[in-house]
């Protein structure tokens, strides 16, 4: 018979649930409709499973069906339950108490990947039939309770991905029915406990990304039947001895990064002996500091052979990140067989390659990248195309590194290679024509070297998808793109000197970037494909001239559009109006006119709107502050703008960037500007300047890439480009060279956050607000050539790290006021105010009998001011050696570095003084 008490309890607890996904896995419980079926019979409901002789219900699985809200305490009632699944759904809230007191025939207990918090409840340890147990994936914390150890025949303990902390502790040992135990992702510290190697019928054991030390315990040696060990990143571990890895001879994964092995001497011979080993993973270990990797004979070790003699079985091996050298080849040559699929030697410091590297005929990948020492890339290929490495290898990675030379001939050698990435190097030269002749080579990245040559030529009409030359001296007519590359996904020739009318561009392309090249002419080839799946586009930095084309509709999944720093004019065409998916709109310097089209309120996915430097006219678009919520950089400045700020703007409570200068706007500052809410908090904002998109389809997903903003802002009087991280902490207003009147509002010192506020140029008047000293995050403040009148509040002296001040001609009076750094900016930032006196400037104020000499000042003061000297003095120094430079950089990848490099450090010393400030 049926228990109407389950029945209503599972009716309790479906009235407690959202299902915002409509799965429907519980909608239908109690109302079927279904003539044929007893709707009160709770055992036929979806997920329900009965005893057939009790009646009563013992299984309830409502995986994946995304419901939301809290584990109600009436399933508690369905005390004969011994499966309870509710993982992958929007559970909330905390495990309730009574669960284990209650629910005492529990064998399964599975709530993972959910939003559950708090601790473990204590009855836990009531649950003794337990063997699985799934906590993972949710944000519990607190420490694991001892009851957990009363849970003797557990067979299978995920807590991984949580909050937990404090020690394992020691009783853990006893579960020793175990043969699961995943603990990765949490907060422990503390010692390993050394009763985990009581765990003798463990398979699987991850204790990684935690904040453990000491040394792993030499009992992990018990754990015999161990095939999967995961111990990476686990804090402050080490192995002192390593005899114990020897006698788990079931291992199968071994995963150790960040653990030092400085002091594990013949860690190599521990290796060798485990025959079922197939992943080794030694990230960051210390290998260069071991004194006796191996016990074996060098003369075992011929890096001359064809052949290992050793019978590893290792088909994946991470050596990343170890200081190693050439030295390490003698005792890397064992481990080295055919039976190795994938090497990962990058982060080191390895100058060349042995030979026998080139005699493992199952290699597919290979990592090379971010090695120190030099090396020629000719000399490279010659080694590894020596045997049948060369014949296998599909994947090889030597980017970030010091390879120098050209691509040569050899390369011809390797007709498997599927991907070649050669980014960040010091090639020169130009490309071998036999690149081209690869038949299998999808995707190359040869960025930011010092190639040259007509690569068109040499690449055209070739089976790559992912085509990156960027950054080189690659030069000649790309004009014919589509012909070209036609089957790419990606092309990127920025940064080079190609030049031309474009003409065509294939329909394959998702992303598509020729910026800072030669190219004119129009953007016409821009409407030749249909139903194209273009995520990414930038043509910024070229000559392009003439109209948008209207013809936008095609580009409907576009993310990031650039268009800057072209010729390009006319109002923006009608189509604009599909590029709904839009993140970056980038028009800056271009002569585009007309009034921004209203159809861009519905680009609610928006982050970074540049329409600087044009010629857009009419009022602000209020409508921007009512809709464009995401924005974090909002730049108008240099256009014909008119009227009032639109106090909507105050809305946009993400903007981190606020241009508005340099426009004939008039009226007031909006007095709601403290709505700005990122502007009121200080420190770096979240990663609202990064952009994922899609670059090609892979199976049956995606692969991405990520376009970085960069913004170009006035900056203590020059145009700066900020980008990356500098960017993030960059937080401005810029409403200077308009006709603003009124006073500044009172609650503008209530942006804590901001870093610069430029107000010149218009037609303020009133006092300075008195609080402004509260703004001492500001690093440049300028409200010069306006009408304000009284005196310079006494608060200024405190905004500490205050890199450029203007409060030149307005009506300001009295005396400066002293400060830490007041008195050592320029008089010309404080001259054209004929009451003001003081130092700098060389006025006596009322009572004075001569010119203040300023008051020695503290040492902590000193070190502000000896602070602020050096910043100075590297910065000047940056601006002036750069200037002299500009006639000695001749090659254009030198000159494009240098300037990247300066614009880079000039700006991270500026504005990077609040993180300097943070740590004070």
């Amino acid at each position: 018979m049926r228990s109407d008490k389950e029945r209503q309890s599972l009716l309790d607890f479906k009235a407690g649930l959202q299902d915002p996904f409509d799965h429907n896995c519980i909608a239908a419980w109690g109302t079927t409709g279904k003539e044929d079926v007893d709707d009160d019979d709770c055992c036929n409901w979806w997920g329900i499973a009965c005893n057939n002789q009790t009646g009563h219900v013992t299984e309830l699985q409502l995986n994946g069906c995304g419901l939301k809200g809290e584990i109600s305490p009436s399933l508690l009632d369905l005390t004969y339950l011994t499966h309870l699944y509710l993982s992958d759904n929007h559970f909330n809230g905390s495990l309730p108490n009574s669960i284990g007191s209650l629910l005492t025939q529990l064998t399964h207990l599975e709530v993972s990947w959910n939003s559950l918090s708090g601790t473990i409840p204590n009855s836990i340890g009531s649950l003794t039939q337990l063997v699985y147990l799934d906590l993972s994936g949710n944000s519990f914390s607190g420490s694991i309770l001892e009851s957990i150890c009363s849970l003797n025949k557990l067979r299978e303990l995920r807590l991984y991905d949580n909050s937990f902390n404090g020690t394992i502790p020691n009783c853990i040992g006893s579960l020793t029915e175990l043969t699961y135990l995943n603990l990765y992702s949490n907060s422990f510290s503390g010692n390993i406990p050394e009763a985990i190697g009581s765990l003798t019928e463990l398979t699987y054991l991850d204790l990684s990304n935690n904040s453990l030390s000491g040394n792993i315990p030499q009992e992990f040696g018990n754990i015999v039947k161990l095939e999967k060990l995961y111990l990476n990143k686990l804090g402050r571990c080490s192995v002192e001895d390593i005899t114990w890895l020897s006698r788990l001879s079931h291992l199968e994964i071994l995963y150790m990064n960040g653990i030092s092995l400085a002091k594990a001497d013949h860690w190599v011979d521990a290796i060798l002996s485990l025959q079922n080993l197939t992943f080794l993973s030694l990230d960051g270990c210390d290998l260069s500091q071991v004194t006796h990797p191996y016990s074996f004979s060098s003369s075992h070790v011929n890096s001359s052979s064809s052949s290992s003699s050793s019978s590893s079985n290792i088909r994946y091996l991470d050596l990343r990140n170890n200081n190693l050298n050439s030295s390490t080849y003698l005792w890397l040559y064992p481990l080295t067989t055919n039976n190795l699929y994938t090497l990962d030697l990058s982060g080191n410091k390895l100058d060349q390659i042995p030979t026998y590297l080139g005699n493992l005929c199952n290699l597919t990948r290979l990592f090379f990248d971010n090695n120190s020492a030099l090396v020629t890339f000719s000399d490279f290929l010659k080694t590894l195309s020596g045997g049948c490495t060369s014949s296998a290898l599909y994947h090889l990675n030597a980017s970030s590194s010091q390879f120098t030379g050209s691509i040569s001939d050899d390369i011809q050698n390797f007709l498997s290679l599927g991907q070649l990435y050669l980014a960040h190097n010091q090639l020169n030269g130009t490309i071998s024509d036999k690149m081209r002749e690869l038949p299998m080579l999808q995707r190359l990245d040869i960025s930011s070297n010092s190639l040259r040559g007509t690569v068109i030529e040499k690449l055209g009409k070739s089976r790559l998808k992912y085509i990156n030359f960027s950054v080189n001296n690659f030069s000649g007519k790309a004009s014919d793109l589509l012909s070209a590359f036609n089957g790419s996904s990606v092309l990127d020739l920025s940064s080079n000197n190609f030049y031309g009318l474009v003409t065509k561009v294939s329909s394959t392309l998702n992303v598509l970037n020729l910026s800072q090249n030669k190219f004119y002419g129009g953007i016409s080839f821009l409407c030749q494909t249909v139903d194209w799946h273009l995520n990414y586009l930038d043509l910024s930095y070229n000559s392009f001239y003439g109209q948008i084309p209207d013809c936008l509709w095609h580009l409907k999944e576009l993310k990031v559009l650039n268009l800057a720093h072209n010729n390009l004019f006319g109002r923006l065409p009608a189509s604009i109006e599909y590029l709904i998916q839009l993140e970056v709109l980038y028009l800056y310097n271009n002569n585009f006119s007309g009034e921004v089209p209203l159809s861009l309120r519905n680009f609610t996915k928006l982050a970074f709107l540049d329409l600087g430097a044009n010629k857009f006219s009419n009022n602000m678009p209020d409508w921007i502050g009512e809709n464009l919520l995401g924005l974090y950089v909002l730049s108008l400045g240099s256009n014909d703008f008119f009227g009032p700020i639109p106090s909507q703007f105050c809305q946009l409570a993400n903007l981190q960037i606020l241009d508005l200068s340099a426009n004939n706007l008039n009226g007031t500052i909006p007095s709601c500007i403290n709505n700005l809410t990122s502007m009121v908090q200080r420190g770096s904002l979240s990663a609202h300047n990064i952009h994922i998109y899609e670059i090609f389809e892979t199976g049956s997903s995606y692969e991405t890439d990520d376009y970085t903003d960069r913004a170009i802002v006035q900056w203590q009087g020059i145009r700066r480009e900020f980008m990356t991280n500098t960017l993030r902490l960059l937080k401005m207003i810029d409403l200077s060279s308009n006709n603003l009147k009124g006073q500044i509002p009172n609650k503008v010192t209530d942006l804590h956050g901001l870093v610069a506020l430029n107000l010149s140029k218009n037609a303020l008047c009133g006092e300075i607000p008195h609080k402004i000293g509260e703004m001492n995050d500001l690093l440049t403040l300028d409200i010069s050539r306006n009408h304000f009148s009284g005196g310079i509040p006494s608060s200024i002296s405190e905004m500490t790290l205050l890199n450029f001040l203007n409060v030149s001609y307005n009506n300001l009076s009295g005396r400066i006021p002293s400060g830490t750094q007041l008195q050592t900016f320029n008089a010309t930032s404080y001259t054209g105010n004929a009451k003001l006196c003081g130092l700098p400037l060389s006025k006596y104020c009322p009572g004075d009998k001569e010119l203040r000499v300023p008051s020695p000042i503290g040492e902590s003061d000193k070190d502000e001011s000896d602070r602020r000297f050096y910043i100075g003095g590297a910065v000047g120094f940056a601006i002036g050696f750069w200037t002299v430079c500009v006639t000695l950089l001749v090659i254009r990848r030198g000159r494009h570095t240098f300037f990247h490099f300066m614009d880079t450090l000039e700006n991270l010393v500026y504005v990077k003084v609040l993180v300097f400030k943070a740590k004070f």
